[in-house]
C-alpha cells in the first residue's frame, strides 16, 4: 500500500475540532453526536501514537503534535476538496430530451433544428413525438412541447405560439352541402381535436350562433388524422394554418368563413404549443439554452405563417 494512513474521516473531524476548538462546536458543524467526535479523535491517536489533544471538563487543548498535523491536515483537505470541484465542474456530455406534439415537431421545430443542433456538436439529442404528456421521471424526459390551453401547475409554462386554426371543408362536401352562412355549419358533421378544448363553441359564438348539442362530431388524437379526414370530405374540420394554407392554394380544401376567422378569438381562447419543464428540479443551461433559442429562432412569423401574440 503506498498510504498507509488513519481512516481519512478521523483528519477531517480533527480539522474541525482544532478550528472550532471545541468538541461541541465541531459535532454541530459536522452533524453528528460529540460522542462520535470524540471516537473518531481517539481512533486518530491510537493510529498516530500521539495525544493530540488534552481534555479538560468543558474543553479540550491542542498539543504541540496537535499544532504540528492541523497544517499538513489542512493542506491536504483543500487538494482533495479542490479535485472535488475540478470534476463537478468538468464538461460533461449535454443531454436533452424532449417529448414534442406531432404537429409542432413536423412543422415547426424538426425543419429548424440543425440551427440549434450545430451550436452543440457534443450535444446528446432526443425526442419522442406524442400528443400526450409521458412522464418525466419515468422516461427521463427534460422537457416538453405540448397543445392545450395551460394552466398546469406541476410544470413551468412557456407559451411559444398560439395554434391558429382554421375553419375548412373540402370543396365536394361543400358542393352537397354549402356552407353560405353560418347556420350552415350546424348541418355538419364537425371534426375536431380529441383533447379538451372549447374551439367549437367558441367559433359558433365568435360568428353569433349557438352550438347545437346533436351536432354530430369526429373527434380525432392527431392533427393529421384531423387534415386527412377534412380533405376526404368526412366534416367540416379546424385545421392549423401552415397545412390550411397549402391545401387551399392546391384547390384541395376551401375556408367558407377565411382564414383568419380564428384570429378573432381571444388569445385565452386559443389553443397553443407550451414548452413545459418541471417546476422541483434544477434545470441545466442546455435546456434553457433551448428555451430562449425556440421563442428567438422558431417562434417567428417567418417560420409559423402568421404573428404569434404569444410573443
Amino acid at each position: 500500500m503506498r498510504y498507509r494512513l488513519p481512516p481519512l474521516n478521523t483528519f477531517r473531524i480533527f480539522e474541525a475540532v482544532m478550528r472550532r476548538g471545541s468538541i461541541r462546536q465541531a459535532a454541530d458543524e459536522l452533524c453528528i453526536t460529540p460522542q462520535a467526535v470524540s471516537h473518531q479523535l481517539k481512533l486518530l491517536e491510537e493510529s498516530l501514537g500521539r495525544s493530540l489533544f488534552d481534555r479538560h471538563v468543558r474543553s479540550v487543548a491542542a498539543t504541540e503534535s496537535a499544532e504540528m498535523l492541523v497544517e499538513y491536515v489542512r493542506r491536504g483537505l483543500d487538494q482533495i476538496s479542490e479535485g472535488v470541484t475540478m470534476i463537478k465542474k468538468a464538461r460533461a456530455t449535454p443531454k436533452l430530451f424532449l417529448h414534442v406534439s406531432p404537429y409542432f415537431a413536423t412543422a415547426c421545430l424538426i425543419r429548424n433544428l440543425g440551427h440549434f443542433t450545430r451550436q452543440f456538436p457534443e450535444l446528446d439529442f432526443r425526442m419522442s413525438i406524442g400528443v400526450d404528456l409521458v412522464d418525466f421521471d419515468d422516461l427521463g424526459v427534460d422537457a416538453a412541447i405540448h397543445w392545450g390551453y395551460g394552466g398546469n401547475r406541476d410544470f413551468t409554462e412557456v407559451p411559444l405560439i398560439e395554434d391558429l386554426k382554421v375553419l375548412a371543408a373540402a370543396p365536394a362536401l361543400l358542393k352537397q352541402n354549402p356552407v353560405e352562412k353560418p347556420e350552415d355549419l350546424l348541418r355538419h358533421t364537425l371534426i375536431s381535436p380529441l383533447g379538451g378544448n372549447s374551439l367549437w363553441r367558441d367559433t359558433l359564438a365568435l360568428l353569433g350562433i349557438e352550438e347545437r348539442h346533436s351536432q354530430p362530431t369526429l373527434l380525432l388524437h392527431t392533427h393529421s388524422a384531423m387534415l386527412e379526414a377534412t380533405l376526404a370530405g368526412l366534416g367540416v374540420g379546424f385545421i392549423s394554418y401552415l397545412d390550411a394554407l397549402t391545401e387551399i392554394r392546391a384547390g384541395r380544401l376551401i375556408a367558407p368563413f377565411g382564414i383568419d376567422l380564428l384570429s378573432k378569438l381571444p388569445l385565452e381562447k386559443t389553443p397553443k404549443f407550451f414548452l413545459l419543464y418541471k417546476n422541483d428540479r434544477e434545470n441545466s443551461d442546455t435546456l434553457m439554452n433551448f428555451a430562449e433559442w425556440l421563442q428567438q429562432d422558431v417562434c417567428r412569423e417567418e417560420i409559423i405563417g402568421y404573428p404569434s401574440r404569444c410573443r
